[in-house]
């Protein structure tokens, strides 16, 4: 296409484009509880995949192979799960934590000089928030027997589904294996990285509370470890119920202490170390995760937030293997190149 053409039908091209947008957009919001498992699945698989290449090189049957690996998966969610459910049974029951921290708050605010319909309105609006933010857990449990049955039949036809792929693209078969490629190892090394990250940063947490005595530590250690999958957000939330308990039983001091160490282990696992151990895999500036993690939220509620990362990674991969959208692919990069650092190995 010559310039000329190109600004005849670039204000065209930008309509169809925003309306483009907004179709896809209502379409992930009305298929949400379809897509939402099938996306987990997708990249539970991604993730999984070194260990099912290992179980084949010591010659186990595909079949065999991914049963085990899914057997895995789901003992291993199964047990989290568990312990989750017991620890929030216990948090959240008539004399649990959660009441506990209400009732202390209040009387700290009312000692404060908090007038006492101020105080009536705000006791059942804090117990319901809070009960609200932690049954999110359980609704995005309930998905789980549908992500495992994704995860069975994505392990069982991923070659297949590759083959067609690169049958698609036809005579840029090679490009479409690199975008695949691209895609899978950035999202492996991100998911696993984060996957320690988070995995240290809980135990740190709930050694802290442990040290400080806070009630309810390996409950909010196993809340840290979840949200801090979600970039920036997900670090403030996990450290607003043990400051709020901290508070309640020992003053400002102590919640002071506790939100201190807390942002202290962020900023030394989430700042330092973790852009260090990825490197430029993923290629997004902070502001573009920032606002993905925004989007997505708006988009599918708290999943949203979770995949944010690895669902905006993969689009700008593929805009910036297309010609018409690579500029689009610059801006949500974070200036080191289209798609990644070096090439994808052969």
């Amino acid at each position: 296409m010559s310039p000329n053409d190109r600004s005849r039908f670039g204000p065209l091209t930008t309509l169809v484009g925003v309306i483009a947008t907004i179709l896809v957009g209502w379409v992930l919001i009305q298929a949400a509880e379809i897509l939402q498992p099938l996306v987990i699945a997708f990249l539970l698989c991604t993730v999984l995949q070194p260990l099912v290449r290992l179980l084949k090189l010591v010659k186990i049957p595909a079949w065999a192979t991914v049963i085990s690996v899914t057997a895995l998966f789901v003992v291993g969610v199964w047990q989290g799960a568990q312990l989750l459910y017991t620890e929030l049974r216990l948090y959240t029951d008539a004399q649990g934590g959660l009441v506990r921290t209400r009732d202390a708050l209040l009387e700290r605010a009312g000692e404060a000089g908090v007038p006492d319909a101020m105080l009536e309105t705000f006791k059942p609006l804090l117990e319901s928030q809070v009960l609200q933010a932690l049954g999110t857990v359980g609704d995005f449990s309930r998905g789980l027997l549908l992500v495992v049955l994704y995860m069975l039949f994505i392990f069982a036809e991923q070659q297949i589904f590759r083959s067609k792929i690169l049958s698609l693209a036809e005579h840029r078969s090679a490009d479409a294996a690199d975008v695949l490629q691209s895609i899978g190892l950035g999202i492996q090394r991100y998911l696993v990285v984060k996957t320690v990250t988070s995995l240290a940063t809980g135990v740190l947490c709930y050694t802290g509370l442990m040290f400080l005595e806070v009630p309810y530590a390996l409950l909010f250690g196993f809340i840290t470890f979840l949200l801090n999958y979600i970039p920036t957000f997900g670090s403030i939330a996990a450290s607003v119920l043990p400051s709020l308990s901290a508070l309640a039983l020992d003053g400002l001091g102590a919640a002071a202490v506790v939100a201190g160490m807390y942002l202290a282990v962020n900023v030394t696992l989430g700042s330092i170390l973790e852009p260090r151990l990825l490197g430029r895999e993923l290629n997004l500036s902070p502001l573009v995760i920032l606002v993905s993690v925004v989007v997505w939220a708006g988009l599918w509620g708290v999943p949203g937030t979770f995949l944010a990362v690895p669902l905006t990674a993969s689009l700008q991969i593929i805009l910036a293997n297309i010609e018409s959208t690579r500029p689009i692919a610059l801006m949500l990069s974070a200036g080191t190149g289209w798609v990644r650092s070096e090439p994808p190995p052969s």
